[in-house]
């Protein structure tokens, strides 16, 4: 089962969701732009899951191009291998990067085999979240921005936009974080663009930033919620909400919502 969600070719939304022995997953493309710049992947046969989300960077030409090319080669890449290594990621990575003419796009693909080993890749601000049996989220993957915790909140919402690489015509090397690990039955993650945690609560204090994550909050939307379907839907829903309604404070917490293309993908170990 394959399903290429790309950017250049989403008017409003569109969605996609499939199951095997080993995991299930939900996936969902917003436009927030005139143009979709996010584009997203899910792949799952027997033996492996793959799962990709690509953010045109906004305000360069090319981005919902960008952002196509890169899923679409990944994709090819990486669905020929049953097994990962840091090595294969970043060699999917880099020939997506050369593929793309014109634009930039980040990137966060993850590999799960069927027996839960796992690695993902990140190139930019797309992030990974890991949600445990018990409900406890960690990010998994450091966001490439040029702004993080301990930071100025006016300096960190100001600079948020801007990544430290990309893939596309850059001319400097590309930046890849990755991390192996292994997913257990019931655990879940999910791989977003920067939709997600821009509008979610920061933590605050004193006039900085103490945890840009948004874990705390992710959690709360979240609950006990444990279908992927169920989860990237409430998260949709509720980031649509939150950008109608603008800023809001709270004593140690701050959020700044930001109008942007959602690509969203949430995958469970069964």
């Amino acid at each position: 089962m394959e399903k290429l969600m790309l950017g250049e070719a989403i008017k409003k939304e569109m969605s996609f969701g499939c199951r095997t022995k080993f995991g299930e997953c939900f996936s969902f493309v917003r436009k927030g732009h005139e143009e979709c710049g996010d584009s997203a992947f899910v792949y799952m046969d027997g033996k492996k899951a793959i799962l990709g989300v690509f953010d045109g960077v906004s305000g360069e030409a090319g981005a919902a191009s960008a952002s196509s090319i890169a899923a679409t080669a990944v994709l090819e890449f990486l669905k020929k291998h049953d097994k990962a290594s840091g090595k294969i990621m970043a060699k999917a990575l880099a020939k997506a990067s050369r593929e793309i003419n014109q634009g930039y796009t980040t990137a966060t693909v993850c590999f799960v085999e069927k027996d839960g080993t796992t690695i993902l890749a990140g190139v930019g601000d797309s992030p990974v979240y890991g949600i445990t049996k018990k409900g406890k989220i960690a990010l998994e993957l450091p966001l490439g921005r040029a702004v993080g915790d301990d930071n100025a909140i006016f300096k960190f919402f100001f600079f948020r936009n801007l990544v430290t690489s990309v893939l596309g015509p850059s001319g400097v090397d590309i930046h890849i974080h990755t991390r192996e690990g292994k997913i257990r039955k019931g655990e879940t993650l999910i791989i977003a663009s920067d939709c997600l945690n821009d509008n979610l609560y920061i933590k605050v204090r004193k006039g900085y930033v103490r945890d840009s994550s948004g874990t705390e909050d992710l959690r709360k939307i979240i609950g006990r919620l444990k279908k992927p379907e169920s989860i990237v839907k409430k998260i949709a829903k509720e980031i649509r909400k939150r950008i109608g309604k603008g800023k809001k404070e709270f004593e140690d917490y701050v959020l700044v919502p930001k109008e942007d293309d959602l690509a969203l993908i949430a995958f469970r170990k069964l």
